[in-house]
């Protein structure tokens, strides 16, 4: 889901940023692990996607463990706000398990699908090589590519096991996926979504301040309207003799902080009450 959401935003941005895993994955997920495909579809229309900055789906860089996945110490008022602004109109499934064509078609009219398959004892598979003889689990992948070669049909994925060539856009390389998943049913149905342009309602200042996803020294200067020195959530005094347009503001126990007008921070206040 977080491959197909960051072509979304591309089709729509002209500009490709990873989407976080973590963000979805976290709320979704089962008691044993895993989650349903439909989840994620449901996830991105009614609560929206985050960029991988936001919430990093690698722990210290590294492939995450389940725990760290499963955590949602990242979620607040500030983070749903943003979320809003990769937000789907709509998801949907489409009846193409067993019919390679229409799934295709899916692709080629979506920008994409999620869908899935089985996997087999190994618990994996490599490029071109034929369906495992088992299904010993499913695993879903975002879909992106369909044509035909020399070997014959295909459709196409960006999956992270197996053998992967790189390349600046699609960071995990294509896989091919062959008739053979179809014919037998080693194939999901795929789903889609519907988006929608990229509306916040949030000022381009405000997201800049909510990207930080942490408590910073907020001053709140603007002329007659200026509110205080807030720190970590805690008004700590009236200012008096301050000019309005400093930009950096120094305490000596916490740091820098930063200047805004009195209409951030009330955006910024309404959003999440903690500043």
């Amino acid at each position: 889901w977080s491959y197909y959401v960051g072509v979304l935003n591309l089709v729509e941005t002209k500009r490709y940023e990873e989407i976080s895993a973590k963000a979805i994955y976290s709320q979704i997920h089962l008691p044993n692990g895993g989650a349903y495909i439909m989840d994620g579809g449901k996830l991105i229309v009614n609560w929206g996607s985050l960029e991988e900055t936001y919430v990093p789906s690698y722990e210290n860089g590294n492939p995450p463990s389940e725990k760290f996945m499963r955590d949602l110490s990242w979620k607040n008022p500030a983070m749903d706000k943003l979320a809003k602004i990769l937000e789907a109109k709509e998801y949907r499934r489409i009846d193409a398990k067993d019919n390679m064509d229409l799934f295709a078609m899916a692709i080629k009219n979506n920008y994409g699908v999620v869908g899935g398959l089985y996997v087999g004892n190994s618990k994996t598979w490599r490029t071109n090589e034929p369906k495992p003889s088992t299904r010993e689990g499913g695993h879903c992948l975002y879909y992106g590519k369909f044509g035909i070669d020399e070997k014959g049909k295909y459709i196409a994925t960006p999956n992270s096991w197996g053998e992967r060539p790189k390349d600046a856009l699609h960071p995990d390389g294509w896989q091919k996926l062959r008739q053979d998943y179809f014919q037998d049913i080693f194939q999901f149905d795929p789903w889609l979504l519907v988006d929608k342009p990229n509306v916040s309602g949030l000022s381009p200042e405000a997201q800049k301040v909510l990207i930080k996803n942490e408590k910073k020294i907020i001053i709140e200067g603007e002329g007659a309207g200026r509110k205080g020195i807030v720190v970590n959530g805690k008004l700590l005094n009236i200012t008096k003799g301050r000019e309005a347009d400093a930009c950096l503001y120094e305490l000596a126990n916490n740091g820098y902080g930063q200047t805004i007008s009195t209409k951030l921070f009330n955006e910024l206040y309404n959003i999440d009450n903690n500043f």
